[in-house]
């Protein structure tokens, strides 16, 4: 990680919040991004000449959430910190809004929806069809070992939607009765979806059943075209395991990277784009190639090794 040069007390106030940011793998994009400006505000106020390093350090944390990786290179390019991050925050919200108008336009009334995971993104569209008369029902798969499909199915029964909570081995078995998949996403590289772990297996499945996958992500989630995010390493075992086995390893990954083939169409706050369509978007730069921010970008690369 970047190192961050100041007083002691503030390294270790600073390395709390950034080690919290890293270690946080229920979250969704929107409350990781919106922490991850307030440090960004604070430190810009109080301790301007460090921004970059704390840019740096926020992007190296998690290397694979497209807002928080374009909320820091917002911040690194421009001389108005705080009004920088507050103005991505709004257009992430403005954003948000406008792609749960346009998905809740896709469910047919009496259909049943699959999700996976959490997403506050595809939460708001299941709630603006439900406002708008559609009678609906969604199944979440648990999201193990996290349960983060725990949280959505709670979500959605509080907002009166019916709702079944299933194990995530049995998507295949039910996804004949669905009429969509509708998933979030962390970020969109020419790689593909970044997502929590099972996207790409359901994907896979809806694929070969023909049952239209959408993935409810907004632009602000797209990453540069000039970046790519480091491979994810293993996470704590314990997560999978009560104890430790001998000879037993368990690999336990948060990520998975769905290809853009196996979706449908990925639902922006713009329109909703086919697998084509989005490819084209990809290749078009973000960053322009000799500006000073690309330099940074370039020369910040290897860090983000060290903590995916």
């Amino acid at each position: 990680m970047p190192t961050i040069h100041s007083n002691e007390w503030e390294v270790s106030e600073i390395q709390s919040q950034i080690d919290e940011i890293r270690r946080d793998r229920a979250s969704g994009a929107a409350t990781l991004t919106l922490r991850a400006a307030r440090l960004l505000i604070g430190c810009a106020e109080n301790m301007p000449e460090e921004v970059p390093a704390i840019a740096r350090a926020l992007m190296a944390a998690q290397p694979a959430m497209g807002p928080v990786c374009n909320l820091a290179w917002r911040a690194l390019s421009s001389p108005n910190v705080p009004g920088a991050c507050h103005g991505f925050l709004e257009w992430m919200e403005q954003n948000a809004a406008r792609v749960a108008e346009t998905a809740a336009g896709l469910i047919k009334d009496g259909e049943t929806v699959m999700t996976h995971s959490f997403s506050s993104t595809v939460l708001a569209a299941f709630r603006e069809a439900s406002r708008r008369g559609r009678r609906f029902k969604v199944i979440c798969p648990e999201s193990r070992p996290v349960c983060e499909g725990l949280a959505m199915a709670a979500s959605l029964g509080m907002a009166g939607i019916d709702v079944s909570l299933i194990a995530d081995a049995a998507c295949y078995r039910l996804l004949p009765e669905v009429g969509c998949v509708w998933v979030g996403a962390d970020a969109i590289s020419p790689r593909g979806i970044f997502n929590k772990t099972g996207t790409a297996l359901l994907a896979l499945a809806a694929r070969e059943l023909k049952v239209p996958f959408y993935v409810l992500c907004a632009s602000d989630k797209i990453l540069p075209h000039s970046y790519d995010p480091p491979p994810e390493t293993p996470k704590n075992s314990l997560d999978l395991l009560e104890r430790e086995l001998p000879h037993v390893t368990a690999l336990h990954y948060h990520f998975d990277v769905t290809p853009l083939d196996f979706v449908t169409g990925v639902v922006t706050e713009d329109r909703i784009l086919t697998p084509s369509e989005l490819r084209e978007r990809l290749a078009c730069p973000t960053v322009p190639p000799d500006s000073a921010l690309a330099t940074l970008l370039s020369q910040s690369q290897p860090a983000l090794q060290v903590a995916c």
